[in-house]
């Protein structure tokens, strides 16, 4: 099996009284994923209900350079940065959380940068980043 080395950024917002609906009207771009506070969670076998709501945007790519794709997340943002930052001001106790996925084939590198354009609207948005790596192995 062929593997590629992948990057993902999940441009993330949640908590409690949260209409995700509304966030998306307002913003007018329509998210990778939305849930909303009490919702069964999907395939779980306990039927727990969701805790909070939540709005995601990812983009991703096969690529080394987390630069390429944080570019894009920038690019679809960058005009509506004004109505995401009052929106997370008027909504009290909502979260901003970038996720970054990196699949990396093994013995292969990635460059993570963080240019200025995402580092800030990392800052703009007062948001936290996670970052998961997994190596595929080649077989």
């Amino acid at each position: 099996m062929d593997y590629n080395t992948n990057i993902k950024i999940t441009f993330s917002i949640f908590g409690c009284s949260f209409d995700p609906n509304d966030f998306t009207l307002l913003l007018g771009i329509v998210p990778t994923n939305i849930w909303v506070e009490g919702e069964l969670i999907p395939n779980n076998k306990k039927n727990k209900k969701r805790e909070e709501s939540a709005w995601e945007y990812s983009v991703h790519s096969s690529t080394v350079y987390f630069e390429e794709v944080s570019d894009k997340l920038v690019a679809v943002f960058k005009e509506k940065m004004s109505l995401v930052d009052n929106y997370i001001n008027e909504i009290n106790h909502l979260t901003i959380k970038f996720d970054i996925v990196l699949e990396i084939i093994e013995e292969q590198g990635i460059v993570l940068y963080f240019n200025k354009s995402f580092l800030n609207m990392v800052n703009e948005l007062n948001a936290e980043i996670e970052v998961d790596t997994y190596i595929l192995k080649s077989e």
